[in-house]
């Protein structure tokens, strides 16, 4: 019986177009991806704008509506953030993308675009693992890459620039393995131009160059800098301060050097978020150490986590999702695939779910202050409670 439901099942296949059977995983992959976030909104769909609300969300929508130099003296999110310039924090890449499909709403370009940005980032990651990395079960690594770790299942589903950010990664690193340098530079500042670490993809590019010896190419990479460069140039423009994007960021980098904040949580009793940090550096650390054949995805999580080990601050958790996909995936690809972990996964994913309806509600702006944002940037209309 079940051999000849297999032979039925090839006879299927063989009738459906070859393109069609060639492109199967990538859209299962995209149907998954898309599911995730459906599921995330599942509990919140008679009232999405407890998704909207999400931190970084009203910021990012503020930038999208009004490209910084509309911000009206009476924001409401200035309760929150004291002054116009603190708006400068927030890079200019995502937004402009919410802004270009604003004529879905402002509102539902913000997911639009997170959604978008995370299909893309799904497809370009099980290329690199098929085609690039040669990695076996790239289409079930690239099945976890969209549910590990739980925060990235947060983050790709409501206003912000991660899914943004990690899909520009991966094409600039497919650009890069595929020998078009230029191109990968210039793809790469966009990455900066959306999270500022993305500058660190120009030392990386520069050492493997510098091992492959195509030291004509090394120009190239200035290319990375320019666009975050003009932003700063914009920004000097119109706070009179060339690092306006720097100035919120003082007390993260006080203390530049690795664990800075560590002394300052067992001063508050939180010796158990210590651990937790100690650890999730252990777990990434030892990632990164197992993908040193994959010589480019290894420089670049190399000088992310120097970058970032020396920032002090709580969201690392966050931060580090910029190494997620190599780190976590990429790095534990035997463990991953393993057949135990393949039948933990769904209680995994199931509980990264859980996480995430229950963070999202209770990490977003004020209803009454958000209510009030959109009358004050002249989107009432879309506002629905």
């Amino acid at each position: 019986m079940l051999s000849s439901t297999r032979m039925s099942a090839a006879r299927e296949r063989a009738f459906l177009p070859e393109g069609v059977r060639s492109l199967a995983p990538e859209i299962g992959l995209s149907f998954a991806a898309v599911a995730g976030s459906l599921l995330v909104w599942l509990p919140f769909w008679g009232r999405m704008t407890t998704v909207y609300r999400v931190w970084d969300g009203p910021n990012y929508l503020t930038v999208a509506r009004t490209l910084y130099t509309g911000i009206r003296d009476d924001n409401p999110l200035l309760a929150y953030v004291y002054v116009k310039s603190y708006f400068f924090v927030h890079l200019p890449f995502y937004p402009l993308l919410v802004r270009a499909f604003s004529f879905l709403g402002y509102q539902h370009a913000l997911l639009f675009v997170v959604v978008l940005c995370t299909v893309a980032a799904t497809l370009l990651f099980y290329r690199l693992l098929r085609d690039v990395w040669k990695v076996p079960a790239a289409g079930w690594l690239t099945l976890v890459f969209l549910f590990l770790p739980p925060r990235w299942l947060l983050y790709r589903s409501v206003g912000s620039t991660e899914a943004t950010y990690i899909m520009l990664v991966l094409a600039s690193l497919h650009l890069f393995e595929r020998g078009r340098t230029g191109a990968a530079s210039a793809v790469a500042g966009l990455a900066a131009l959306t999270r500022i670490s993305g500058v660190m993809i120009a030392p990386a590019y520069a050492v493997v160059l510098l091992q492959r010896k195509r030291w004509r190419e090394i120009p190239w990479l200035v290319l990375v800098g320019v666009p975050l460069a003009l932003y700063f140039g914009f920004c000097w423009k119109e706070t009179g301060n060339f690092f306006a994007y720097l100035a919120p960021h003082e007390g993260k980098t006080s203390r530049f050097v690795p664990f800075g904040f560590l002394p300052q949580l067992f001063e508050q009793g939180l010796y158990h978020h210590a651990e937790f940090y100690i650890l999730l550096a252990l777990v990434y650390a030892v990632g990164i150490s197992r993908i040193r054949e994959h010589e480019t995805a290894f420089a670049y999580c190399v000088f992310e986590i120097l970058l970032h080990v020396c920032v002090s601050t709580e969201e690392w958790s966050r931060y580090w999702l910029a190494m997620a996909p190599f780190a976590l995936i990429l790095g534990y690809r035997d463990i991953l695939s393993s057949k135990a972990f393949r039948w933990l996964f769904p209680i995994f994913a199931l509980l990264s779910f859980v996480y995430c309806w229950g963070t999202l509600p209770i990490n977003t702006c004020r209803e009454d202050i958000y209510s009030h944002l959109m009358w004050n940037l002249g989107l009432w209309k879309e506002f629905v409670r």
